[in-house]
């Protein structure tokens, strides 16, 4: 195996590893759900088995992608790229820190249903990426099928729309905040991604002149 293999090798590993880490820890949650749960098994009890059952799904799926995608075409370069794909990518998930007030069940349920459409959003999506998955800017193969139809960046359109039901669980001025960061980094992130694109792909013009929505049709 040559230096440039083992670097990529280097680069796949610890994403999947804490991906994997990760689909342990929600995994237990599913078990206790469906085996240990003495509480309700209502409306409430099903969005939250819902929300476990697609966030394994997608942390498996990241897994998974991460160690069979492609070698990237091209790469963009300088420091500044990687640090806001790593923090648009993990600012998510640092909302479940944050101190939960207890839901009302409109409010638990609304916020569930949310993190499933973003999960489902998010999975349909990387099906259609496949080895073309990517965290950093990085040019793989150009995706214009499935949801990419509609708008360029559905996975991070998923992401928002995850975010968005942890706000709703997890509500406070500092959770607001981190949203409202989250959105920022995400912005300045597809326009690092579309650069690579651009400048990789001929057919990336003509592509983003079809599909004219970042993320949301007749929005932005």
């Amino acid at each position: 195996m040559n230096g440039a293999a083992l670097y990529d090798l280097a680069m796949r590993l610890p994403l999947a590893l804490l991906m994997f880490y990760n689909a342990l820890f929600v995994g237990r949650d599913i078990y206790v759900h469906l085996f240990l749960w003495r509480g309700p098994t209502g409306l409430t009890y099903a969005t939250s088995l819902a929300a476990l059952l697609a966030t394994e799904a997608y942390l498996l799926l990241v897994a998974a992608l991460t160690l069979v995608r492609l070698r990237p075409v091209r790469k963009l370069k300088g420091i500044a790229p990687r640090i806001t794909a790593l923090a648009a990518g993990l600012l998510p998930a640092s909302l479940a820190w944050l101190p939960r007030v207890e839901p009302t069940p409109f409010r638990q349920m609304t916020g569930t249903l949310l993190i499933v459409a973003g999960m489902t959003l998010a999975l349909v999506s990387l099906g259609w990426l496949g080895k073309s998955f990517s965290v950093m800017p990085e040019a793989r193969r150009l995706v214009t099928g499935g949801p990419y139809r509609f708008v360029r960046h559905p996975v991070y359109l998923a992401g928002m729309i995850q975010a968005a039901g942890l706000l709703l669980l997890y509500p406070s001025l500092a959770a607001l905040l981190l949203f409202t960061v989250e959105i920022t980094l995400q912005i300045v992130r597809m326009r690092y991604e579309e650069r690579v694109l651009r400048d990789t792909f001929p057919d990336y013009d003509n592509y983003a002149r079809q599909t004219a929505a970042r993320l949301v049709p007749g929005v932005y």
